[in-house]
């Protein structure tokens, strides 16, 4: 039976290797992980469990690059890497935790656009990993890849939002954010019953009676969700076609595009070439940990 303080340490020491390839990955990833850890013991402390258990899927999210690195045999760029941190840090620790999608309007705008981004390299990517053949990315057709790395990326998407409207009816939560409207058009008003859609417009207010009595007066109509639904799709969409442009780059120059290769993607056999740690706190670290392990044997 494997200890599991062992399991964890070697962990670790992947997450330290992968991580600390280069300055711009290592130190943001270091602070960001302190942060949540710290954020973590605090919402426990002040028994909000709900922010807790954000901190720790902030922690959780963190060790996936490097696993997916290791397992799918994948290089992530450390450009793209940088990107990946900053959007688990923007979307779980201040996104969610410091409520910045409440408070900044574009923030949650800014996150979908972002997750179409970094899923439409990861379907990119996996066209390399299940695959043996490098080479066959630039034989395809471009529009091929390209359709395919959209369509895997929307799909993804879809799946998000079906996340979304389960945690909203199943556990009372409001991720498909309801907004304000002044317009809208339905078949439901057809008094003909012709499914002719009815404008409605020009809305100031609308009254909800409840049944105890009480009245909620709004400034306009409320949209339950749909809006939110579909700008998320909208932006995820817009995420992507701004990586398909780098993409078409990178496979135009069959990989020699230097700015492209910063944000792609591509195969690599860590088994045969180890990571190279070039962050100085990163090499420090992982000599403390050998020198404890030597002690230890």
């Amino acid at each position: 039976m494997r200890n599991p303080l062992s399991a964890a340490a070697r962990a670790n020491r992947a997450m330290i290797e992968q991580y600390g390839r280069s300055d711009l990955t290592f130190y943001p990833y270091l602070i960001m992980r302190i942060v949540s850890w710290v954020l973590l013991v605090y919402m426990l402390i002040k028994g909000e469990f709900s922010h807790a258990g954000q901190a720790a899927a902030a922690l959780v999210l963190f060790c996936v690059p490097p696993f997916f690195e290791r397992k799918a045999q994948a290089d992530l760029p450390k450009v793209f890497l940088f990107i990946i941190l900053c959007f688990i840090f923007s979307f779980l620790i201040l996104g969610e935790i410091f409520e910045f999608m409440g408070r900044i309007f574009w923030w949650d705008t800014m996150l979908h656009t972002s997750y179409g981004f970094i899923f439409a390299a990861f379907s990119f990517s996996l066209l390399e990993i299940f695959n043996k053949d490098t080479e066959l990315k630039f034989r395809c057709s471009k529009f091929y890849v390209i359709l395919t790395t959209m369509s895997i990326t929307m799909f993804f998407g879809t799946l998000w939002e079906f996340a979304e409207y389960a945690a909203d009816q199943l556990l009372g939560f409001d991720m498909q954010k309801d907004r304000l409207v002044d317009h809208f058009q339905s078949t439901f008003l057809d008094e003909t019953h012709m499914n002719v859609p009815i404008p409605v417009k020009d809305i100031e207010s609308t009254v909800i009676n409840l049944a105890d009595g009480n009245k909620i007066v709004l400034d306009g109509y409320l949209d339950i969700g749909i809006w939110d639904t579909m700008k998320d799709h909208f932006v995820a969409f817009a995420g992507a076609t701004v990586f398909c442009i780098f993409l078409v780059a990178y496979l135009k120059t069959k990989g020699n595009n230097k700015l492209a290769a910063t944000l792609v993607p591509v195969r690599h056999d860590w088994t045969a070439e180890p990571p190279v740690v070039r962050a100085a706190l990163a090499k420090k670290l992982l000599k403390t940990e050998k020198t404890t392990e030597d002690k230890e044997a």
